[in-house]
């Protein structure tokens, strides 16, 4: 059943559902955020949802796949979601308030984000990757700005909007189209910019890959003048190893973001698990490239040697056909 649209509406008198609405902590295309307050006292941030995203019943859908995929996972990395509610006309998700800015916010403050630090938060959002996989859940959106950092200090991811659960199928399923790159392009994956279908969760960890990239250098792996050469990048050519960037950044370090933004998902890190293993592994020795010199290696090629070999095999072949045919 479609969910109806809503009639428009003020916010009455500055309540919605069980909430009283505080100030506005900000605004965006899709939503407006409130500082609110439940009657038991905790206060909450509440995304209210501008008439237009709430007459689109994908968009409307998807913000209620929000509430019910965080619902699933509680985890101190985890922005927290409280519930889904509609009031006064209005569609509005209660969340855990976060008192911080977002990653992208420090990236952009301080130009580049020193490496320990940014290895800190990416390793707590490794966890929090950890603790979605195991609901069977891909995000599908990892990026700066998706990265909440509370008080400054600890890293929280939000906004599973675009995640997908990959056990069973129904309205979650239909909610990804074939052929369409959900996501941000500059941090998305070539498996996923081809079609979102084909994300998993190797590619969130290539994500989070990017983002530690964009974090240490201050610079997009990928970046254009639009989303489409942005895509084509992405699925054409390699990101400039993070040390073109920032020379100083420790070689183990820079092997390590290459690593996990590996165009072939085979070849990058295959769990979150996996992914922090090494992250923390690397974080104590950082100059310790030759830990991932194989898993950067290129395929090798075919040796020359053996060519000529095959070739005077053939032909070994063809000739003894062709005597046997002749004495036939």
């Amino acid at each position: 059943m479609p969910i109806r649209s809503p009639m428009p509406a003020a916010l009455g008198e500055r309540t919605l559902g069980k909430y009283r609405v505080g100030k506005k902590l900000g605004e965006g295309a899709t939503a407006t955020v409130y500082e609110a307050v439940h009657p038991d006292g905790t206060k909450v941030a509440l995304k209210v949802l501008n008439e237009e995203s709430a007459r689109d019943q994908e968009f409307l859908a998807r913000f209620k796949r929000e509430a019910e995929l965080a619902q699933k996972v509680d985890h101190p990395h985890i922005v927290g979601v409280r519930g889904f509610g509609f009031d006064q006309g209005k569609f509005f998700l209660a969340m855990e308030l976060v008192e911080g800015h977002s990653f992208e916010d420090e990236i952009e403050r301080k130009r580049k984000v020193a490496w320990r630090d940014a290895c800190r938060w990416v390793l707590e959002i490794a966890s929090a990757l950890e603790a979605v996989a195991a609901r069977g859940i891909i995000h599908r959106d990892i990026k700066p700005a998706n990265i909440m950092l509370s008080g400054g200090t600890v890293a929280k991811l939000a906004d599973l909007g675009f995640g997908k659960q990959i056990e069973g199928s129904g309205a979650w399923e239909q909610l990804t189209m074939s052929g369409v790159a959900m996501g941000s392009p500059a941090y998305m994956p070539p498996e996923q910019v081809m079609d979102a279908k084909q994300a998993d969760h190797r590619s969130d960890l290539y994500s989070l890959g990017a983002t530690l990239y964009h974090a240490v250098t201050g610079r997009l792996p990928f970046d254009g003048r639009s989303s489409q050469e942005v895509m084509e990048k992405v699925l054409k050519s390699e990101a400039p190893p993070p040390r073109t960037h920032f020379a100083d950044l420790p070689e183990g370090i820079d092997a390590f973001i290459r690593w996990a933004m590996n165009k072939d998902k085979t070849k990058r890190p295959q769990n979150a698990e996996e992914f922090s293993r090494e992250l923390r592994a690397v974080i104590e020795r950082p100059d310790d490239a030759k830990r991932f010199a194989k898993r950067l290696a290129a395929p090798r090629g075919m040796p020359v040697w053996l060519m000529p070999m095959i070739v005077l095999l053939l032909l070994a072949a063809v000739a003894g056909v062709t005597v046997a045919l002749l004495r036939g």
